[in-house]
């Protein structure tokens, strides 16, 4: 190879003394900044590797942070390389470089796994010791990746020196990891970014103590043509530096966005937490039981009202199968049914104790599914007081207040259920109707206290004097009737003569007057001829008119 005449000139008047080396004051600024970021990043990555689910070496954070670190010493390397002023254009090697900047990496993921992995403070002076040695490589080997025709010596106590700052540089920073990840430093900014401005300072000085070391002079010999790719030229240089700078900035962007992904997340989690505590108080102070069980019927959750209304603890319950709690009488699969997710129904059953006893409840049941498995909710109420209050108003629905016998409506649907039993059976049935005699002159007389209480003494000679299974009923006024299955009219003329008898020979007592009164009586039988319930009460009815024609106080049959 021919020497450049430059060179050639340059050998002359230098006499092959060593070159002046001066860096860029731009280059050197932007140099130590990109060492100060890349700290940051690192530092702002350390609570993402700390946080993250996936732990051991395949952290996918931990990664990325070393890569971030590794790349941002490297890249200072590079651009403090590109400082360097020298009168004679500068190459390198692409593959020596590419090594470097793996070698960065590597020592920086060796340092970050003994501070995130080991987990013990001593072995932050391991990883300090393999990350400073492994970035002293990375830098010397950069030197050596340069091509140009120079020969390049070095000053073995600065070099010592430089390989020490790398280890304590190293070692510092991962300690401060290590009381982060402890919670002994705050993870504010304001401590990143000063921590951040002490390492990148620290690092970018190690490089320089170490290009301290070098002294250059040109050599002798021209450098021989060198296979593969070479990084030459300005803009390449530049296009790398900031390529490399834009690859420190993405991982900090990455955790930026993850962390506010997590903190949203933390957000809904803990509104969730509320309203998950929220609906649970709701639940444990609902006025219903409340039940959570499988297929196989087996309680899964209850609340605090379900134990009180069953007598169990909630221990006690959930190791409780649905038929330990549900009378035997029922079809506790019909009544505890396994619903499809979103199917809902409503059922009635009866409910044991603990102490044997058993109580009405209205269950509203809806299928969910929770993790894949089928599950069944259950809101379940105790229904004593409303079975008791349905009783009580069908009870004034169906009785005379008065004389505590049907009323008219409830003694009509009594007769119409007897006419079709009576029907189906081939059995006689007859119909009595009773009519207090002169029941006005009472009320006239002694008012219609008396009257009333005419009525209530008349209801009970009644009871005394029909069978269990007739049914008597107040129709109005003084006016009452009995229907009487499995009796046919002279059956029925015998309860009739014995109900009038008993009336006549009984008497009451207002004050100190004793009040005595009689009663007419008609009596019909069911024929085929009567089709209508109402036609046979109103032969009935003409019976009886005409036993008050005929001078009351007298039991008449109709008669066509």
């Amino acid at each position: 190879m021919v020497y450049s005449p430059y060179l050639q000139a340059l050998r002359k008047d230098q006499m092959m003394n060593p070159l002046e080396i001066s860096y860029s004051l731009p280059l050197l600024v932007i140099s130590v900044a990109t060492a100060v970021l890349s700290s940051y990043v690192a530092l702002e990555l350390a609570s993402t590797v700390i946080n993250s689910r996936k732990k051991g070496v395949l952290n996918v954070w931990l990664w990325t942070s070393a890569t971030a670190l590794g790349l941002g010493i490297w890249t200072m390397h590079f651009i403090g390389m590109f400082a360097l002023q020298l009168p004679m254009p500068m190459r390198y090697s692409a593959g020596y470089t590419i090594i470097s900047l793996l070698i960065a990496i590597a020592a920086s993921f060796s340092g970050f796994s003994f501070v995130y992995l080991l987990r013990q403070p001593y072995w932050v002076f391991a990883g300090g010791l393999i990350m400073g040695l492994g970035i002293a490589g990375m830098h010397y080997l950069g030197m050596f990746a340069m091509r140009m025709d120079i020969d390049m010596s070095y000053d073995a106590t600065i070099v010592i020196l430089s390989i020490f700052i790398a280890i304590a540089v190293s070692t510092i920073g991962l300690w401060i990891l290590m009381r982060m990840k402890q919670g002994i430093f705050a993870e504010s900014s304001s401590t990143k970014i000063l921590t951040a401005i002490v390492m990148g300072t620290a690092i970018s000085s190690m490089h320089y103590t170490g290009m301290a070391a070098l002294s250059i002079v040109p050599s002798d010999t021209p450098l021989a043509s060198t296979g593969g790719f070479l990084i030459e030229g300005d803009a390449m240089i530049a296009t790398l530096s900031v390529a490399a700078i834009l690859l420190i900035l993405f991982p900090l962007y990455s955790v930026s966005y993850e962390n506010r992904f997590s903190k949203r997340i933390t957000a809904e989690l803990a509104l969730l937490r509320i309203n998950e505590a929220r609906l649970r108080m709701l639940i444990e102070n609902a006025p219903d039981a409340f039940f959570v069980y499988n297929e196989e019927g087996r309680f899964l959750d209850v609340n605090n009202i379900a134990c009180s209304q069953l007598g169990y603890t909630r221990e006690e319950l959930l190791h409780t199968n649905i038929s330990e709690i549900e009378d035997s009488a029922n079809d506790s699969e019909n009544l505890w049914p396994s619903l499809d997710a979103g199917e809902g129904c409503t059922v009635n059953s009866v409910h044991v104790r603990r102490d044997g006893s058993k109580f009405p409840v209205e269950m509203n049941i809806i299928g969910i599914v929770v993790g894949g498995k089928k599950q069944m909710f259950a809101l379940v109420r105790d229904v004593t007081e409303t079975e008791k209050l349905k009783a009580h108003l069908s009870q004034l629905a169906m009785t005379d207040e008065l004389t505590q016998l049907y009323n008219r409506r409830a003694f009509l649907m009594a007769f119409d259920k007897e006419i079709a039993s009576a029907r189906r059976s081939k059995k006689p049935l007859s119909v009595i109707t009773v009519d207090i005699d002169y029941f006005k002159k009472v009320n006239d007389t002694y008012g219609h206290y008396v009257g009333d209480l005419a009525l209530q003494h008349f209801a009970k000679i009644a009871n005394r004097s029909i069978r269990t299974e007739d049914t008597i009923g107040r129709l109005g006024g003084e006016e009452f009737a009995i229907i009487l299955p499995n009796a046919n009219e002279m059956a029925a003329q015998c309860m009739g003569e014995r109900l009038r008898k008993m009336t006549e020979s009984e008497s009451f007592v207002y004050g100190d007057v004793s009040i005595h009164y009689t009663v007419s009586i008609g009596i019909a039988e069911l024929t085929e001829q009567v089709t209508q319930p109402s036609k046979l009460l109103d032969n009935a009815d003409k019976a009886l008119y005409e036993a008050k024609g005929a001078g009351r106080n007298r039991v008449v049959l109709y008669t066509p």
